[in-house]
This record gives structure tokens, C-alpha cells and sequence, in this order.
């Protein structure tokens, strides 16, 4: 179905000025995004004012959900051409981020088909956006192309095979390493895969890696501390799932933490610019996360000091029926349920930017947590993979 989107109710002027009398916040600060035929970018003008002060950037989604990739790929080429991204961040591992980046070098649509069915996306929608992603780098010079990079654990086994395979340095190994080096290939290129086995590999290969520290360093030189994120990703990966969460909530957390580390381990291999993630919801709140008591991936990246984008940080969230009871304790239950009230009855069959931080905005509280929102109209949420 198509979707139209060029309604836009309000004119983004107001954003700057004082609030018309009779007018209320929403009809201030409220716009239907056109994502299909908007070049100028002009319904997404409230971010215009504001994106040179951050450094990354969060939109959050509801997995599993077929908007998900158009409201991505929207945000990313607004953010390339208005703020200056160069890196799509992903909720997946490192492998998987790598073998999009061989795609968008090579255009292997073997590759995409591969390994997009690992993540917790529509996988035609998602294959679709990284094909647009791929004629959007074409004839760009290599320090304006969009880089893709997974800092999330690792959950494909296989794909890390491939990884770890592709960027294993072409000098034959030493002889005290040559023995797990060749299992590796072995297991990749095994025609029948052994899940178990290749558990069994990734856990002698952590400790080979502990007892010859210096052997791989020498070895994998540069890229040392990489391997190591990557056997980490994995093993971590082997242990999390989301009904072990549900049960051992430290499981998030210890996720969270490993994804910051990541994305610290990762600073040399960023492309040159800002940075655009969609996560789930619960992982954008810069603040606190509403269900979670320890901090998400957006607080570690905003508020601790060893982050490279401290204090930089902006997050688009994504309206859930149950947000204004999990933010009810902020006090500001009644101007989010009118404004909500209000933007569902004005705006159909669309996705709308709302900002909380407009001027007079009633949202001093919520906006530390999300500067802006999108609701998202319930026939197209409803939409699940294609």
C-alpha cells in the first residue's frame, strides 16, 4: 500500500517564534514527515536548528515492524546531508556490520541475502534499505560513503566465521597458533555446520588467546583488539537470549555494557563524521530507561567520560500506548496524553516528528530522557514483515 506523506499540518517558522494565541504546544511543534518525495527535507525542519550540537544520533523502533526500515533510511540520508553523519550504527554484531560494508563494496546481493536474516528486522524491508544505502554511496569518494558498523554481541556464529576469516592477516601464523587457525577454516568451510562444535572452538580459542596474549598481538598486530571484541561478542552471544533476560534481567545489562564497550573498542575503524543508530526503544532513553534500573547504551554514550560523544547525544523515540504510564512519575502525564490525544486525531496514515523541546515546551522532564518523538499512526504499525 502506498503510503502518503506530504501532509504537513504546520509551518516549521512557528518553532522559532512564540507560541500564536489559541494555538496549542502540538500544533506548534508537530510535523507529518515526508519520507518518500521531500529532497529538501523540509518536514523534518525542527531538527534543523538543533543536529549541529550533537554528535549521535538514536531513533527508536519497535522490532519487526516494516516502517522501521523506510523511517531508517529517511533519517539517515536527512542526517548525512544536515548534520554530517558518515556511520550507520547497528543492533547487531561486528560481523554482521562488516559483511554489509563488503555489500556496499561489492554489491554481492548473495552477501545482503545472507546476512541480513540475523537481526531482529523484516528482512525483504531491511534488504531493501541497505539497496538504496548501496546506490546512495555510488560515485561518492570513499570519506563520503556511509559506513555500517555492529557493536551489539554477537549472535551468528557462522557470520563471525566469515569475519574473523576475512580480516585474519595474510602472513602465515605462527606455529604455536597455526593449530586453531586452520580450525577456523575448517569450520567455515565445512559443509555441514555444527553450532556446538563451533561453541566448543570459540571457547578454546579465548583461552588460547589468554594463554598467548603476546603471540596473537604480534600477530594480528592492529587488529588484536578487534579479534578480541569479536570472541567476546561471541561468547557473550552464546549465553544471551531474550527469555534468559526476562528471567536474569543483569543479562540486559550486561549487554549494555558490552555494547559501549564496543563502540569504544571500534573509535579507530569509524569512518570520518557523526554517527546514526535505530535501536529499540529502551536502549535510546539518554536519562533513564523506564523499565530498566541500570543505565541504557544512550545514557553510557551522553553522560560517562570516557564516551567520545559525551553530552552529544539526541534521541528521536517512538510512541508505545503504554509511555505516558511508565513516564507518569515525571509529572507531566496530562500535556504528553493531550498532545498524543491531539496528534491522533489530526494526523492519519502518517509518521509524525514531535518535538519536546520546542519553545514553551511543557516536557522538562521527559525531554532529558528524548528530545524529540515520533508517533506513529496504528494502521502502519499494525504492518509487520512483508
Amino acid at each position: 500500500m502506498r503510503i502518503f506523506w506530504w501532509t504537513v499540518i504546520f509551518c516549521w517558522a512557528g518553532l522559532l517564534t512564540a507560541q500564536e494565541p489559541g494555538t496549542s504546544y502540538w500544533e506548534q511543534n508537530s510535523a507529518a514527515l515526508d519520507m518518500e518525495d521531500d529532497s529538501l527535507f523540509t518536514s523534518f525542519g525542527a531538527l534543523d536548528t538543533v543536529v549541529a550540537e550533537y554528535e549521535f544520533f538514536f531513533t527508536a523502533e519497535q522490532h519487526w515492524k516494516s516502517i522501521n526500515s523506510q523511517i531508517q533510511f529517511s533519517f539517515l540520508k536527512y542526517l548525512y546531508e544536515k548534520a554530517g553523519v558518515r556511520n550507520l550504527i547497528l543492533e547487531g554484531g561486528y560481523s554482521y556490520g562488516f559483511l554489509i560494508n563488503r555489500y556496499l563494496e561489492t554489491g554481492d546481493k548473495r552477501l545482503l541475502r545472507k546476512v541480513v536474516n540475523d537481526l531482529p528486522v523484516c528482512p525483504d524491508n531491511q534488504m531493501e534499505m541497505f539497496r538504496k544505502v548501496f546506490q546512495f554511496n555510488k560515485g561518492k569518494a570513499p570519506a563520503d560513503k556511509i559506513r555500517v558498523s555492529g557493536i551489539d554481541l554477537e549472535h551468528s556464529p557462522e557470520l563471525v566465521l566469515q569475519c574473523i576469516l576475512a580480516i585474519r592477516p595474510e602472513a602465515t601464523p605462527p606455529a604455536r597458533l597455526a593449530g586453531m587457525m586452520d580450525r577456523l577454516m575448517e569450520l567455515h568451510e565445512s559443509p555441514y555446520f555444527d553450532e556446538r562444535e563451533v561453541r566448543r572452538y570459540f571457547r578454546k580459542l579465548d583461552k588460547d588467546i589468554s594463554r598467548k596474549k603476546s603471540q596473537y598481538a604480534s600477530y594480528w598486530g592492529k587488529d588484536f583488539d578487534l579479534l578480541e571484541m569479536i570472541v567476546a561478542n561471541t561468547l557473550e552471544g552464546f549465553n544471551f537470549s531474550l527469555i534468559k533476560a526476562t528471567i536474569f534481567p543483569k543479562s540486559w545489562q550486561k549487554r549494555e555494557e558490552r555494547m559501549y564497550k564496543n563502540f569504544l573498542v571500534l573509535q579507530p575503524y569509524f569512518q570520518e563524521g557523526k554517527f546514526y543508530a535505530q535501536f529499540g526503544a529502551l536502549h535510546t532513553d539518554i536519562k533513564q530507561s523506564v523499565l530498566w534500573e541500570f543505565p541504557s547504551l544512550a545514557h553510557r554514550l551522553n553522560y560517562f567520560s570516557s564516551s567520545p560523544v559525551e553530552n552529544r547525544v539526541l534521541t528521536i523515540s517512538r510512541y508505545f500506548e503504554r509511555m505516558n504510564d511508565n513516564y507518569a512519575r515525571l509529572g507531566e502525564s496530562d500535556d504528553f496524553l493531550e498532545m498524543i490525544g491531539s496528534i491522533r486525531e489530526a494526523f492519519q496514515e502518517n509518521v509524525v516528528l514531535l518535538s519536546m523541546i520546542g519553545q514553551g515546551s511543557p516536557f522538562t522532564e521527559m525531554s532529558q530522557t528524548f528530545q524529540f518523538i515520533l508517533y506513529i499512526d496504528p494502521e502502519l504499525e499494525e504492518q509487520g514483515c512483508e
